[in-house]
């Protein structure tokens, strides 16, 4: 789908193609109308011919269209031209988060969290209005070069996932919730677990599960417990792995029920990371300082659960043997009571007191705890947050943030807090200010808005010095790149006046193959033989005969069975039938002997073979045959199943075939065509059946071959007898 410089809609100019997904390429393009730059989502050919699929499609894209919200890719229209049904989307300079994990491995705690909230504030917009993503994976979550996160492709996936089931439409199987991957009902539980698998790949660089196939890594979302994160990043806390466990719960039910309670617990991870809190529908947790009071409450006595529960069970057992001597038990009973009561009533009173006169200091920090009073506060730590984050997070510690300065830097992203003074943990005035370096982003060039890949070597460099860099440049091979064009450049960030090394296509990999035979055939049969070797049916030149038939190939310019490189041309000349002053010739000219005319022969073969040698890149002339007047002839009548060699799974798999007739003329192989290259699945019975084979004078025998057109496999070959006919 080239759409290059194409209008769409006169409105919408086709820049450059910028990406590919499952179902559709992505352009950039120009709005002519209102001056900006969008991108525009086309829906590729196989999906354009489902007119079901095409309007569900639609009518999603045209839902989603009414999302507005700054950490979404807001769609602006959804149009039709011809065969063509796009979307046209806000353009988004970044990359996607499946890149950016790519490039860290794991990201920042509070880098990831932040990213997270970002998600999570798209998708509360989205299910505010009962729209259910169905595919949040890092691959739909980009990352803006201001360091913003934009979620990607709002409702697209419900049509998607309604038209097919394949992995590559609906997206990857990796971050499925289990719902999904059985085929049940979603809803917007469905997305929080998906950002939850998502949140563990930022932290530990790798998802959960993995498998041979999607079916193995879907079964594992469905049965397979998962390795807690922290197992791979031991810097994640335990509230955020809490939170990262909660949200990828198998059952829906014991997951967060709705993205608002999720964002909370982000947003306390993110202002407090090591406070202990209760996560939002689970257990509570036991705050430290509770934890020291009651270990400073001695128990009343030293019995187990299961000692205690015994005891009662003999008393139960025991008769009883006079009221009096229960009356006695029990005055004593309470007598005991009476004075642990007394005791942990005076334990209370004696550690209250000491806690508020500062009498039970105990460490470091609880000595300057104590030296605290009502006017005095311990200074967070900010270093990592965002500006606005890191201003929260003073004012509710009763401080007063002020920035001091503005600095690049390549390890703190733009935005965010490098440095605070006072340090945190120091203790400080209520309401004093803390001086605070904020970043400005690395100031290196992203070289990526120079689009240099696919541009000419010169072209590049050329920008690369005009924007301050010096360059080296390497080759490597490719098959797919054009000789002399850039396939990447490294660094993709660096500061300025730094060397660039761009790699430059050398071009396809040369290999060596063996020219065929194509005397004898006619152009298509002579081109489909070519390019089964890997080479090119090249120019043509006509020469009149009288004694071979018109459209038949009467020489080649590479010699059969010579070693050329890969892709290259065989020039070939063709019989334009019998010249119009042969056939006014007189019969004594007719009637050349036959000495004169096998010497005629002889001479002109060796000449030929001269040419091929010295002048492989000119077209000669076969030597021309003497016509007969009967033909040789063979049939064949059988079928041949591609499952005996696919195997039990043919039916999801294709091939291309083609049926050929290959002999052995004068020492050469020699092939024809009895059926064209055609794809078909693996579980077909391919009938083989002709009745009239024409073969080569004089040769009696060929092979009937089957063969796979991408390997040039020979699959199956079956032995023909040629007859004499007249």
């Amino acid at each position: 789908m080239n759409l290059e410089s194409v209008v769409l809609q006169g409105r919408y100019e086709i820049i450059e193609k910028i990406g590919s997904g499952g179902m559709s390429n992505v352009f950039r393009a120009k709005d002519l109308k209102l001056g900006r730059m969008v991108a525009i989502k086309v829906l590729k050919d196989e999906f354009c011919t489902d007119l079901d699929f095409v309007d569900k499609f639609k009518k999603e894209a045209q839902a989603a269209a009414g999302l507005l919200g700054e950490n979404i890719v807001n769609i602006y229209d959804v149009v039709d031209e011809g065969r063509y049904h796009f979307i046209v989307m806000e353009l988004v300079d970044g990359i996607t988060l499946k890149e950016y994990i790519r490039i860290k491995g794991k990201l920042d705690i509070t880098e990831g969290v932040s990213i997270a909230i970002q998600v999570a504030r798209a998708l509360k917009t989205a299910h505010a209005q009962h729209i259910v993503h169905r595919d949040i994976k890092p691959q739909n979550i980009l990352i803006t070069d201001d360091s913003k996160v934009k979620v990607a492709d709002f409702g697209i996936a419900r049509a998607v996932s309604e038209q097919t089931v394949n992995a590559n439409a609906i997206g990857s199987v990796h971050y499925i919730s289990p719902e999904q991957a059985r085929g049940g009902r979603c809803d917007a539980r469905s997305d929080i677990y998906s950002l939850g698998i998502t949140m563990y790949e930022m932290f530990t660089g790798r998802v959960p599960f993995t498998g041979e196939s999607t079916v193995a890594v879907a079964l594992a979302h469905l049965e397979q417990a998962m390795t807690p994160p922290g197992v791979y990043n031991n810097k994640i806390s335990p509230n955020l792995e809490r939170i990262i466990l909660k949200c990828t719960k198998k059952d829906p039910a014991n997951r967060y029920q709705n993205i608002t309670e999720l964002l909370d617990d982000l947003e306390n991870v993110l202002l407090n990371p090591d406070k202990a809190y209760e996560v939002s529908g689970s257990t509570k947790v036991i705050k430290a300082e509770d934890t020291a009071m009651l270990s400073q409450v001695e128990p009343i006595d030293d019995m187990s659960d299961d000692e205690y529960e015994r005891g009662e069970k003999e008393d139960e057992d025991e008769d009883d043997d006079d009221y009096d001597e229960e009356d006695e038990k029990m005055d004593k009973i309470m007598s005991i009571a009476g004075v642990v009561i007394a005791v942990i009533i005076v334990v209370l009173l004696v550690f209250f007191v000491g806690r508020f006169t500062g009498v039970f200091g105990g460490g470091k920090t609880d000595n300057s705890q104590s030296k605290m009073d009502s006017t005095q506060t311990t200074m967070p730590d900010v270093v990592g947050l965002s500006e606005k984050m890191a201003d929260k997070k003073l004012s509710d510690n009763n401080l007063q943030m002020q920035v001091k300065s503005s600095e690049y830097s390549d390890t703190v992203e733009k935005g965010n807090v490098i440095s605070q003074e006072p340090k945190s943990g120091e203790v400080v005035s209520k309401y004093s200010k803390v001086s605070v370096v904020i970043s400005l982003g690395s100031d290196a060039f992203d070289i990526s808005k120079l689009n240099l890949v696919g541009k000419t070597k010169e072209s590049a460099e050329s920008l690369l010095k005009e924007n301050g860099f010096s360059v080296d440049t390497k080759e490597e091979v490719s098959d797919t790149a054009a000789k002399g064009t850039v396939i990447s450049y490294s660094p993709t960030k660096p500061k300025n006046g730094e060397r660039v090394t761009l790699t430059v296509s050398s071009g396809k990999k040369i290999t060596k193959v063996v020219v065929p035979n194509i005397t004898g055939m006619s152009e298509s049969e002579a081109k489909a033989l070519l390019e089964t070797n890997g080479l090119v049916l090249g120019k043509k030149a006509e020469q009149h005969s009288a004694t071979v038939a018109k459209g038949i190939i009467t020489g080649q310019s590479l010699a059969a069975g010579s070693s050329v490189d890969s892709g290259s041309s065989v020039d070939f000349a063709v019989s334009s039938g019998t010249a119009p002053e042969t056939t006014q010739a007189s019969s004594e000219q007719q009637q050349q002997s036959a000495s004169e005319q096998q010497q005629a022969t002889q001479q002109q073969t060796q000449q030929q073979a001269t040419q091929q040698q010295t002048q492989p890149t000119k077209a000669t002339v076969a030597p021309a045959t003497a016509a007969s007047n009967y033909r040789y002839v063979g049939s064949i009548d059988t079928n041949y199943s591609l499952q005996d060699v696919i195997g039990p799974s043919s039916g999801l798999t294709s091939v291309k075939v083609m049926i050929r007739l290959k002999q052995t003329v004068n020492g050469s192989d020699v092939y024809s065509t009895l059926m064209d290259a055609r794809t078909v699945t693996g579980d077909t019975i391919l009938p083989v059946r002709f009745r009239t084979i024409v073969g080569a004078n004089g040769v009696d025998q060929g092979q009937v071959e089957i063969v796979n057109v991408d390997s040039g496999d020979v699959l199956k070959s079956y032995t023909v007898e040629f007859f004499r006919v007249e």
